[in-house]
């Protein structure tokens, strides 16, 4: 029984031995790097598009001077949203590249220009318009031109109370938009890092704690990220405003990070799409399942045997 028993375990130890030789280790992002169509870039926001209420805390707790805050945070949403599609799609952060020092994030923010816009339904579907109905809506803008004209030549980038970032009085909701304005600026971002989506972080504050509803003693900050999704022709797929409550005793950078920040990222990364993957790359994963099954058959049964001899 005992020579049975080290029959059958020396059995499995030479089976292990030679499927680490057969099969190749599998990696987890082995379909990704297969995925040479799409790459995407983060831009992180500018200097001015950052308010906090609470950086004199923040600065208490952790340390840090207002400066090292402000970078801390930018690269803090930079990594969770790296985190959030390092499963994805292959993603380049420029607060994290050997560039963030250099002349392009100042030629990036030279080359575009921030507008608050209505904010926009994700789940809105352009109709066909019918010809009739398209002379009414031009007679309803001629109509309306000068109000339209208004509302659109107004661009304010917001002002600061109480950290805060406030813009005019409008009764809709708006978020900060992103408007390129140099028409060749994505045609060389692709050029220098081969990336065809485009994140721009647009603004990024933390406000003032208040008291939940119904619960006066118990308070909780907002945090807020605007930004705008852009493919490689500068179309926009995705754009707005996420906001994330977070308690008014949390000054820990990292916590803010990992807890807060992480909950932006995954939200704004809901956009990316699957990658496209080789078809050889298909049939080979189904090949390697394939004999995964076999071997995992093989070894129940060589488990049972040895426990009937057992």
């Amino acid at each position: 029984m005992v020579k049975n028993i080290f029959f059958s375990l020396f059995f499995l130890f030479s089976f292990f031995s030679s499927l680490g030789q057969s099969v190749p280790k599998y990696d987890q992002f082995e379909v990704y790097k297969q995925d040479q169509d799409n790459k995407i870039l983060i831009s992180p926001f500018e200097n001015t598009m950052y308010a906090s209420a609470i950086d004199n805390e923040i600065a208490e707790y952790n340390r840090l001077d207002y400066s090292s805050i402000k970078k801390e945070m930018k690269k803090g949403i930079s990594e969770q949203i790296l985190l959030s599609i390092s499963d994805k799609t292959p993603a380049i952060s420029l607060e994290h590249h050997k560039d963030s020092n250099s002349q392009i994030l100042n030629y990036i923010y030279n080359s575009i220009g921030l507008k608050y816009e209505k904010m926009k339904s994700k789940d809105t579907i352009e109709l066909e318009i019918k010809k009739t109905d398209l002379i009414k809506e031009r007679l309803n803008k001629f109509v309306h031109q000068t109000n339209l004209h208004h509302e659109k030549a107004k661009y304010d980038r917001g002002n600061l109370n109480n950290g805060e970032i406030h813009t005019s009085n409008y009764s809709e909701e708006r978020f900060m938009n992103v408007i390129i304005k140099n028409p060749n600026l994505l045609e060389e971002l692709n050029n220098k890092y081969r990336t065809n989506y485009y994140i721009f972080v647009n603004e990024f504050h933390i406000g003032r704690a208040f008291s939940k509803p119904g619960n006066i003693y118990l308070k909780e900050r907002q945090l807020s990220t605007h930004y705008t999704v852009l493919n490689q022709r500068g179309k926009e797929l995705d754009a707005g405003v996420i906001r994330v409550q977070m308690p008014e005793d949390v000054y820990s950078i990292n916590k803010i990070k990992r807890d807060y920040i992480s909950l932006i990222a995954k939200e704004l990364c809901s956009f990316i799409p699957g990658p496209k993957v080789e078809k050889a790359t298909l049939v080979k994963e189904a090949e390697d399942n394939k004999k995964s099954k076999n071997q995992r058959k093989i070894i129940h049964g060589i488990l049972e045997l040895s426990l009937i001899h057992i």
